[in-house]
């Protein structure tokens, strides 16, 4: 398939200071227990690591194009705990965070506001999140209308800190070993971006059961998130390659021509973010 060129920087990985070889590792078994993305957090990434993610203007995306130059710049074991800074790219919503990219513990966006702005309410309404996807998230929330479903926002923006909490929540119930399968260390949370929903449904109890097939909601948001530019991070069949287990009710907001990009490469979000970065 053949993808248009953009024009504009194109983002080039730096590693040289912070090498494979030296940075920490932890091991982890599988799972194939699904983990609340509402209950995600890390270790803290060294506190010395360059900020490498601007908080200039966060534009609305562009279908992102091929760079072999930013895909062979990446380690290629992934799921190894380690905090490595975020590889720097041209358009913030296109930025890869797994098991051993981080944002730092300073990242904070610039322009969170409460998604009451896009017309959701109650406990929605009050969760916090990027300008950006205002205009999305409001045109979704009336498609929900349209069809009828009511559906919850349980999570949005979450802070460094909040993210450490919630992992060490997980470290005293399960084990440290154990919380990496469920929950993602302080840093490599998709939620410290604020492009990033926990979703749920009234009637629907399954905390950590299958929401895109035990709901009506999951199924419409499975079928239809990505044309308003939302896109599940975490689909079942992945973890080998996003390396967190299945999370129906886990929305990330790349862009509506992103998102239709990604929809039509059948790749896992991480995998589309590798192949396709920069503009």
């Amino acid at each position: 398939m053949t993808w248009p060129s953009f024009g504009g920087m194109v983002a080039t990985v730096l590693l040289a200071a912070c090498s494979v070889t030296s940075a920490p590792a932890a091991t982890s078994a599988p799972s194939s227990a699904p983990a609340m993305a509402s209950l995600r957090s890390t270790d803290a990434p060294e506190s010395g690591l360059p900020e490498l993610i601007s908080d200039h203007s966060f534009e609305r995306p562009v279908q992102p194009r091929m760079d072999a130059a930013y895909r062979t710049g990446l380690v290629t074991d992934h799921c190894v705990d380690r905090d490595l800074p975020a590889p720097p790219v041209a358009e913030q919503a296109l930025v890869v965070l797994d098991r051993t990219y981080a944002l730092t513990a300073s990242y904070v966006p610039n322009d969170l506001v409460t998604a009451s702005e896009a017309g959701l309410s109650g406990t929605s309404g009050t969760k916090l999140v990027r300008a950006a996807l205002l205009d999305d998230l409001a045109a979704m929330a009336a498609a929900w209308d349209a069809a009828g479903f009511t559906i919850l926002i349980d999570s949005g923006y979450r802070s460094y800190a909040a993210q450490a909490a919630t992992f060490g929540s997980w470290v005293a119930r399960l084990g440290y070993v154990e919380a990496l399968n469920r929950s993602a260390r302080a840093g490599h949370s998709e939620h410290q971006l604020g492009t990033t929903l926990d979703l749920s449904s009234p009637g629907w109890g399954g905390r950590f059961g299958d929401w895109a097939v035990e709901a009506p909601e999951g199924a419409w948001m499975a079928a239809h998130g990505s044309e308003y530019g939302f896109v599940m991070s975490y689909p079942a069949g992945s973890q080998g390659d996003t390396c967190f287990s299945y999370e129906p009710w886990h929305y990330r907001w790349i862009g509506r021509e992103a998102a239709a990009a990604h929809r039509a490469s059948g790749l896992d979000l991480r995998r589309f973010l590798v192949r396709y970065a920069g503009r």
